[in-house]
């Protein structure tokens, strides 16, 4: 995969844009809420210093061979950070990839995020040579879960103890969907 620029995306009221430096405090308040964030899957990003230097990462990482892809998910008019999603764990020779995405929780339950993940996913199937993308919720999060279902995420098995943040393992849910069942998207 090689990128000229990185790709920005835009829905009917999102813009999908590489993130910035300026997004360093939205990025550290939306991990800051440890409760919504219980399901992230590592270290959180709860301090400016800690979300630059994520957003140092992002912002070189669409420019490596794999990638590393992470949008700002925002609202046109004003720029608003609502969240951040992305591929990575890219395997070119297999022709699949991981998606991860999290929403602030000012911004649940409005669409915001199905919104931005249709594009994000129809953007990969359709100009990155992907057949496969990956996706591993924590069992309990049963929004993510329903989120993912409803784009074609197809539930496939559970791995045990396969994840480790917060001192312990965590089992998680790994789902997968197929470029062929991309027709579920909306255009």
């Amino acid at each position: 995969m090689s990128l000229a620029a990185f790709p920005e995306l835009k829905t009917e009221r999102l813009i999908l844009r590489e993130l910035a430096h300026a997004d360093a405090p939205a990025v550290a308040a939306m991990h800051r809420d440890h409760e919504a964030m219980r399901h992230w899957g590592g270290t959180l990003l709860d301090t400016e210093v800690a979300a630059h230097d994520f957003i140092a990462r992002c912002r070189t990482g669409w420019q490596w061979s794999p990638p590393v892809m992470r949008w700002a998910v925002a609202r046109p008019g004003d720029d608003t950070l609502l969240g951040t999603c992305g591929l990575f764990n890219w395997d070119p020779r297999w022709h699949r990839c991981t998606l991860g995405y999290e929403l602030a929780r000012g911004a649940w339950q409005q669409g915001y995020m199905r919104e931005a993940l249709a594009a994000v996913l129809a953007w990969a199937f359709r100009t990155q040579a992907i057949h496969r993308i990956e996706a591993l919720i924590h069992p309990d999060n049963a929004a993510s879960l329903r989120l993912a279902q409803y784009l074609g995420f197809r539930i496939e098995g559970r791995l045990r103890e396969a994840a480790f943040w917060d001192n312990r393992f965590h089992d998680m849910a790994l789902l997968g969907l197929l470029a062929s069942e991309l027709r579920v998207f909306p255009n």
